[in-house]
């Protein structure tokens, strides 16, 4: 049996950690809309087309789920070529790991007291750590020795 390597594991639990904030942005999104909706602070008719009429807590939360399918992409894109050429990296995995903890801290951010220059500069945080990963990814691949 054989083992994956460290950098390897690091990466995709980076996906894991990542897949599993959106899953939580999802459920937390869902129960600040039904508390807004049970406590009357808006009606099902006030909401029906247009969901920006929701209370500011829930539009922050319906907001920050969206951006959980925004720059995330690239993570997933970036592991999944790493695995198929086999060219993940230690300096790679910790990149994408890095990328994933600003995400986690982008939102405690954002549903919080939402501090747009805090919530900026863990977001260029973030931002470089995607980069250095895709920096590491694209010098994998273009030093890939095939084998004929």
């Amino acid at each position: 049996m054989e083992y994956m390597p460290l950098h390897l594991e690091i990466a995709l639990v980076s996906v894991f950690a990542q897949v599993a904030l959106t899953f939580y942005a999802v459920l937390r999104m869902g129960l600040v809309r039904l508390r807004s909706i049970r406590d009357y602070e808006i009606s099902l008719h006030e909401i029906a087309i247009d969901s920006t009429n929701y209370p500011e807590d829930a539009r922050k939360h319906a907001n920050n789920l969206a951006n959980q399918f925004e720059f995330p992409i690239l993570l997933y894109v970036a592991v999944m070529l790493a695995v198929v050429f086999d060219v993940s990296s230690m300096p790679f995995a910790i990149s994408c790991a890095g990328f994933v903890v600003s995400r986690y801290f982008h939102r405690f951010v954002h549903v919080r007291r939402n501090n747009v220059r805090t919530r900026f500069v863990v977001f260029l945080a973030g931002l470089g750590m995607l980069a250095l990963a895709w920096i590491f990814l694209g010098y994998g691949l273009v030093t890939i020795s095939y084998t004929v």
